[in-house]
């Protein structure tokens, strides 16, 4: 009789931790299920987590208050990932690719903006609850997302030259925001209410200020002796400034002043005041450097790979050292066919004019030589700076400020507009969307903080 007692008992345990085990699989699985299928590929219950989670800690990182409408914010999240996979299905069919060193630059320049070198930075990443390597992936995707909407617009919207024309007629008064300044200011100051006295002799102080200004007394020194405003001690300097953060006040009288110069006295609520112009950057007798290169481009393709581009064009650089035409051999052999029909001769561009990659090879390579070879989202390139030269630039510079300015107007629309096309052309089913089991884990994952995604968890 005990022992039927024990084993009923031992079959009972038993019974619990399968069942336990099995509740512990179906909510794994529920977890781990595809909630989005899009063409080939599918988003899982546990990449949306781990996305959420990311943009929810970003939220708390920045102080900025989570949106109060919790269930669109959820659905604007899951769009948002399928519209990034979309653009990286695309960036993949075109043979577009970001490699770990892009990604190790930009990197870099986040940590830079802020401060700080890449160890310090990941530092403080991990102090934040923010998984190092997740944050690469989403900064790998972003750029690849970047890249796809650059040339989605680069395809899309064409600028005409009579546009640009028509632009710098019409409306370059907008390029002054481009421009920059740097301020020093002095402020006499007055009581809430002052009397009349207070305020003539608020006046005649900054009057003699001027004065002993006018006399070759040094701005900074003026303000330290007599400024009430806060920055007195830094000589009054607000630093360089772009319009739109050069003080009201200052603004009217900002545009007749010539670099060197100070203002009429202002007068304001406070009290009275005076700037400095110290210098100005503006968009006009803008010297630049120009370059002329030429280059020789292999693109991968199924049976070009890498190392094939690599070795071809290691092969190349040493035919042209040992005296073979660099024109004749772009000719025959680059990719890139407008070039190649010029002997791979490129125009002469100023800054900026490539990407990150072929500019960096530009500003490092000595005239009349040869690169190593290096990959860019093209290909694999070597490259040659012919010549440099300065050039006043600035009415090229204009034309292209309008013609960014053009672009930017319309680039909004157009990727939108394509993501809708994108979207229509292909096979995306939502799987979950009227499944309440799962979506019921969404929501309660993210109302219960102890239960979001554990950066450290992977």
């Amino acid at each position: 009789m005990k022992y039927m007692k024990y084993m009923n008992f031992i079959i009972w345990i038993i019974a619990i931790i399968i069942l336990i085990m099995n509740s512990s699989y179906l909510s794994a699985k529920i977890l781990d299920q595809a909630i989005v299928i899009i063409e080939n590929e599918v988003i899982t219950q546990s990449e949306y987590q781990k996305k959420l989670s990311f943009i929810i800690n970003q939220y708390r990182i920045s102080g900025k208050p989570l949106p109060k409408d919790r269930g669109a914010f959820n659905k604007k999240v899951l769009d948002h990932m399928v519209s990034n996979r979309l653009q990286i299905q695309f960036a993949e069919k075109y043979g577009m690719e970001v490699q770990e060193w892009m990604i190790d630059k930009a990197m870099e320049d986040i940590a830079q903006k802020s401060g700080l070198n890449l160890s310090t930075f990941r530092d403080e990443l991990i102090k934040n609850n923010i998984d190092y390597k997740t944050y690469r992936d989403v900064l790998k995707e972003d750029l690849i997302t970047r890249e796809v909407k650059r040339r989605v617009i680069s395809q899309r919207i064409k600028i005409s030259k009579k546009e640009i024309e028509e632009f710098l007629e019409h409306q370059s008064h907008v390029f002054k925001e481009n421009n920059q300044y740097k301020i020093s200011n002095i402020l006499i100051s007055l009581t809430e209410t002052p009397s009349i006295n207070e305020k003539i002799e608020a006046k005649n102080k900054i009057k003699m200020i001027k004065d002993k200004f006018f006399n070759g007394e040094k701005f900074s020194s003026l303000a330290k002796n007599y400024s009430d405003s806060g920055n007195a001690m830094s000589g009054g300097d607000l630093g360089w400034r772009k319009l739109s953060e050069v003080p009201k006040i200052f603004l009217k009288e900002l545009e007749n002043l010539k670099k060197g110069e100070i203002s009429n006295i202002i007068e304001t609520a406070n009290g009275y005041y005076i700037f400095y112009l110290e210098n100005k950057k503006e968009i006009q007798n803008v010297e630049i450097e120009e370059r002329k290169v030429r280059h020789i481009l292999i693109k991968k393709n199924a049976i070009v790979t890498d190392n094939i581009a690599q070795k071809k064009l290691l092969e190349l650089k040493k035919r042209i050292e040992n005296g073979e035409s660099f024109s004749d051999l772009a000719r025959a052999h680059s990719d890139d066919t407008m070039s190649a029909a010029t002997g791979g001769e490129l125009d002469w561009t100023g800054p900026g004019s490539f990407v990150p990659e072929f500019e960096d090879k530009i500003d490092t390579l000595p005239l009349k030589k040869i690169s190593k070879p290096f990959s860019t989202q093209y290909g694999w390139h070597i490259l040659e700076v012919i010549e440099r030269r300065k050039q006043d630039n600035t009415e090229v510079i204009m034309q292209n400020l309008a013609k960014q300015y053009i672009t930017s107007s319309r680039s909004g629309e157009v990727i939108d507009a394509w993501l809708i096309e994108i979207k229509e052309k292909s096979f995306i089913r939502y799987i979950n969307e009227n499944n309440n089991q799962v979506n019921n884990i969404i929501i309660n994952n993210i109302n219960s903080p102890q239960q979001l995604w554990d950066p450290f968890s992977e």
